[in-house]
């Protein structure tokens, strides 16, 4: 059974005793993209229908392997469009009690998720993830503990393999050759509230070009953690066949004063 909560409503520490140290609270978002507004918008309009049922696809399935990770206790799905929650309810048949829908004002918006993480979430295990990547191996080997102790916070590069429709191991970047600065996976056990000045640095689109590098910035030089990389032992599959991109993603947004980047390794702390 899905559950709709208020992003106000404690949650349980977790789901069951002497879990917690393993278990990670997933945070994504992703738009439905059949939803006339957004097909007709600057940013998705070159795009047919089927095109956009492709991406929703992606999403979904990411979204399922993500649910049924035996290291993830619960996913927090951020929507704006009511919508979303009956089109993701026809096509989500399994660990459906993991899975919790909150209202926010923008999903689009980086700020809007680590304002609902730092608010809800407060010393929880969390990953902020893309909605087109889901996890692998190596999930295992994150302690909370040692995550509090040395205020770690890791940014992982994505992997690829196989897919039904592609191959995704070409795009591969967590490699010592192939890493070009760009980052999808994020892991931290926040703590407090989001300071105004984070709040200000992340309020971008989550889609746009260097907001991974625009993150890791946030929470080196304002949020003090220390940013690693461990994409050599955690592994994260991205899974994007489709094609489909928004247009309005293609300028940067990051420049020499807020760009933050972490090189592969396996280095846990």
């Amino acid at each position: 059974m899905f559950q709709t909560v208020s992003t106000l409503q404690t949650l349980p520490n977790s789901t069951a005793e002497g879990n917690v140290l393993m278990l990670l609270d997933v945070v994504i978002t992703f738009p439905l993209l059949t939803d006339p507004v957004i097909m007709n918008s600057s940013s998705y309009s070159k795009y047919p229908r089927e095109k956009m049922e492709e991406r929703l696809a992606e999403y979904i399935t990411s979204l399922e392997r993500t649910l049924t990770h035996p290291y993830v206790s619960n996913v927090h799905f951020l929507y704006d469009q009511p919508q979303t929650i009956r089109y993701i309810q026809t096509f989500v048949t399994t660990n459906q009690n993991k899975l919790l829908f909150h209202k926010v004002n923008d999903s689009t918006l980086s700020s809007t998720t680590y304002e609902f993480v730092f608010s809800n979430l407060s010393g929880r295990l969390v990953m902020v993830n893309q909605a087109d990547v889901y996890p692998g191996h190596g999930l295992d080997l994150i302690s909370k503990d040692v995550m509090v102790s040395n205020k770690l916070m890791y940014a992982l590069t994505r992997h690829g393999r196989m897919e039904r429709k592609c191959d995704m191991r070409p795009g591969i970047t967590c490699t010592d050759k192939g890493y070009i600065g760009s980052h999808d996976t994020y892991i931290f056990v926040p703590k407090g509230k989001l300071p105004p000045a984070a709040w200000n640095a992340l309020n971008h689109h989550s889609f746009v070009l260097g907001i991974d590098n625009v993150l890791i910035w946030t929470f080196e030089n304002i949020l003090k953690y220390k940013v690693l990389n461990p994409c050599k032992v955690i592994t994260m599959f991205h899974y994007h066949c489709s094609g489909v991109r928004p247009t309005a993603r293609s300028k940067r947004i990051n420049n020499k004063s807020n760009t933050g980047r972490s090189r592969p390794t396996d280095n846990l702390k």
